[in-house]
């Protein structure tokens, strides 16, 4: 079973997105756990404070070592770290599955405010991952994203296991992009479905697919083709 933990210091982000799809199927099925700790608890002071003003001046307010050093020691001492962050390795499907094979126990460390403090990335030394060359208000959304990613490739949280097989990125693709994909009806503002996707030929369909997956993959991301 894979194990998540949350911690955060607003839980109620966290808990609203447990309540729904894959989150709550993978739960449902027993396949995940998921824990939600809200950082507040293990504040330095009856009112809640786990962040200070940033030494040597500036905006902004820093989430304590201590604070979060106090959360992760909380936990059995066996689970790997992920810290979402703008300077981390960036985010990826080959990325998800290999942290995915080398780990069941995964704690994300969302952050807020201006940032975290150093010394707890120095002595905890969590792996920090960005999801891109932007920047959000806080490690939550990251980490539900992260999260969400991993929580397909278990099997037996998705209803149907190819889904996931055949998805941008995968594998399965060569890790290109995904085929066109068409539904009902088949003719729509003078633009049909392709007719080979029509013909019941499985053999042929699969050919048609991996040619578009390439096309749209030299189209969008040429990068992700091989040399």
């Amino acid at each position: 079973m894979l194990h998540i933990t949350f911690i955060t210091i607003h839980p109620a982000m966290i808990e609203a997105y447990r309540q729904l799809a894959i989150f709550k199927r993978a739960e449902e099925k027993g396949l995940a756990r998921i824990r939600v700790l809200a950082l507040r608890d293990f504040a330095v002071d009856r009112h809640g404070t786990v962040d200070g003003r940033p030494c040597g001046g500036g905006e902004g307010m820093v989430l304590r070592a201590d604070c979060l050093g106090a959360a992760v020691d909380s936990l059995g001492g066996e689970e790997t770290l992920i810290l979402p962050s703008a300077r981390g390795r960036a985010w990826s499907d080959s990325g998800a599955r290999e942290l995915l094979a080398t780990s069941k126990n995964l704690v994300f460390i969302c952050g807020r405010f201006g940032g975290v403090d150093q010394r707890f990335i120095d002595r905890y030394q969590p792996q920090e991952i960005s999801l891109g060359d932007f920047i959000v208000s806080g490690g939550e959304l990251p980490a539900l994203t992260m999260v969400d990613t991993l929580l397909r490739l278990v099997p037996g949280v998705l209803g149907h296991e190819e889904s996931s097989q055949l998805d941008s990125f995968s594998p399965a693709l060569g890790g290109c992009l995904e085929f066109p994909l068409y539904t009902k009806p088949r003719e729509l503002w003078d633009l049909g479905v392709p007719r080979v996707l029509m013909s019941g030929d499985h053999r042929e369909i699969a050919k048609w697919r991996e040619q578009q997956s390439a096309q749209v993959t030299a189209k969008f991301r040429p990068d992700l083709l091989k040399e």
